[in-house]
């Protein structure tokens, strides 16, 4: 089956990154370096930095960031099936 992107998901994803190079650069200025390293490198090798910075995100940065990405993770989900 060919998995096709949606024009929508596009549109989603766009601040979705945005998110995550805003909790990763957090990371970096709250004094986790490696944290932020490992983030950026799993992300970009096998998408799981993501997962460890939306994580760590919850537990330290919260507020509208989280919020956001939340929506937009939820919204993305929603556009990926219909």
């Amino acid at each position: 089956m060919e998995t096709e992107i949606n024009p929508i998901q596009l549109i989603l994803a766009i601040p979705t990154i945005v998110c995550l190079v805003l909790v990763i650069t957090n990371m970096f200025q709250n004094g986790h370096t490696g944290l932020g390293i490992a983030s950026a490198v799993l992300t970009l090798v096998c998408g799981i930095g993501s997962l460890i910075a939306f994580v760590w995100g919850w537990m330290n940065v919260g507020g509208k960031v989280m919020i956001a990405w939340t929506i937009l993770i939820i919204a993305g989900i929603i556009a990926n099936f219909l």
